[in-house]
């Protein structure tokens, strides 16, 4: 079992200046992974929901289901952005790819993607179209 003073601590390569002097931002972690909610089968997972094909052993047919229902009807990038603004937060972070290599976005690599399955959508362009707007 790892603890937290058994990592190695690196420093960050770059300009991290801007983090320091923006501090209040937002990071979404959204996908596939959610729509399970943390459960799987009637038994609760641990407490890293992305992670919960692997520690729950769901095969890839069967977790492949989810890619077909994911359907964010309530998703809309434009109160998403607004919302991190008007609240005064200075950057703004997705993660567009977890561990199940389900990507939020249209990509050439493969069809596993919100673009091809699912909702049809690209969610990160969509993001992203509202962030230039805003």
């Amino acid at each position: 079992t790892q603890t937290m003073s058994s990592y190695v601590t690196r420093k960050t390569p770059g300009d991290t200046a801007w983090f320091t002097h923006d501090r209040f931002g937002m990071f979404i972690h959204w996908g596939l992974y959610s729509m399970l909610a943390g459960e799987y089968r009637g038994r609760r997972g641990n407490d890293y929901a992305e992670w919960i094909q692997s520690y729950m052993a769901i095969p890839n047919t069967e977790y492949a289901r989810l890619a077909k229902a994911f359907n964010p009807v309530y998703f809309d990038a434009d109160e998403w952005i607004r919302l991190a603004k008007e609240c005064g937060m200075e950057y703004f972070v997705l993660v567009t790819k977890h561990h199940d290599g389900f990507a939020m976005c249209d990509t050439e690599f493969n069809r596993w993607n919100s673009k091809e399955m699912g909702p049809c959508r690209d969610v990160v362009g969509e993001l992203k179209e509202e962030l230039d707007i805003h």
